[in-house]
C-alpha cells in the first residue's frame, strides 16, 4: 500500500462510527425509489416540451404561417400633402410666413406666386392644426379662405386646418 493509502485508512477509522437501524436501508431505497417516479414525470415533461417545440417548428416551416406578424397600416396613418396658399388684400407684402402646430410654432417662409399670392407645400399628418400667417414678419393674420377660426388665447384668433386620412385637403 502507499503511504497515501494508509493516511486515508487511518482517518477513515478514526471517524465515529454510528450504529443504524435495521429498517434504515429500506428507507434510503423507499426514497430512491420515490426520486425515480419522480423524474419519470420529469423526463414525462422534457418529451411533451420537446414534442411540442418541434410541432410548431414543422408548423412554421413547413406551412405558408408568416413568421411575423404582418401589419396592415392603414392610409391615414401617412403624411399628407397640403398646398397653403395665402392671397393678400393689398399687393404691398413684401414676405408671408405661415406657422402652427404642424411647424410646433415656428415659421416657414411662404414663396410668392404672384404679387398678392403667397403659397407653400407642407407634409402634415391626419388631424387638426391651429395655424395663422405673419405678414412683412410683424401682423398676424388669419387664413382668410379657411372657414374655421379660434380664439388663440391672446385676444387674436387662429384658423383651423383639417386634414383627414382620404385626400390631401
Amino acid at each position: 500500500m502507499d503511504i497515501k493509502e494508509e493516511k486515508l485508512i487511518e482517518y477513515l477509522e478514526s471517524l465515529p462510527q454510528f450504529e443504524v437501524s435495521g429498517g434504515f436501508t429500506q428507507e434510503v431505497m423507499q426514497r430512491i425509489e420515490g426520486r425515480k417516479e419522480r423524474s419519470r414525470y420529469a423526463d414525462y415533461k422534457k418529451w411533451v416540451v420537446v414534442s411540442l417545440a418541434a410541432a410548431f417548428l414543422m408548423l412554421v416551416f413547413f406551412s405558408d404561417l408568416p413568421l411575423l406578424p404582418e401589419l396592415q397600416i392603414s392610409s391615414s396613418f401617412g403624411y399628407r400633402k397640403i398646398d397653403l396658399v395665402f392671397y393678400s388684400p393689398s399687393q404691398s407684402c413684401r414676405t408671408v410666413a405661415v406657422a402652427g402646430e404642424f411647424s410646433d410654432w415656428d415659421y416657414l417662409q411662404m414663396d410668392k406666386i404672384k404679387d398678392d399670392c403667397w403659397r407653400i407645400t407642407l407634409r402634415v399628418k391626419p388631424g387638426k392644426y391651429q395655424y395663422g400667417f405673419l405678414v412683412d414678419g410683424k401682423e398676424w393674420v388669419v387664413d382668410p379662405s379657411s372657414l374655421r377660426q379660434v380664439p388663440d388665447g391672446f385676444g387674436r384668433f387662429n384658423s383651423v386646418l383639417v386634414v383627414n386620412g382620404e385626400s390631401s385637403s
